[in-house]
């Protein structure tokens, strides 16, 4: 058995795991939590393209919420109000 077919083996057997279980469904989950190697993410490295792209966000992080003379939220609950009511 390859081990693609192994994976969806053992998917179809944890589907079958009535859900109201939940006794055995912790069982499965900590078994595969303590014996599945979980991958870590290695840190990406930044293309120039996204490390120019990232610096021009954070210089204008914030740029246009000071100049806002408009309340959002209170317009969000004012909207929701006329159209749903209470």
């Amino acid at each position: 058995m390859t081990a693609i077919g192994m994976k969806q083996s053992s998917l179809n057997l944890i589907n079958q795991i009535d859900d109201k279980d939940s006794a055995l469904l912790e069982k499965v989950y900590l078994f595969l939590t303590l014996n599945v190697p979980t991958k870590k993410k290695e840190k990406e490295e930044l293309t120039s393209e996204q490390k120019r792209r990232l610096t021009l966000v954070e210089n204008l992080c914030g740029a246009f919420s000071a100049c806002q003379t408009v309340d959002w939220k209170k317009d969000k609950e004012e909207y929701m109000l006329e159209k749903y009511g209470q």
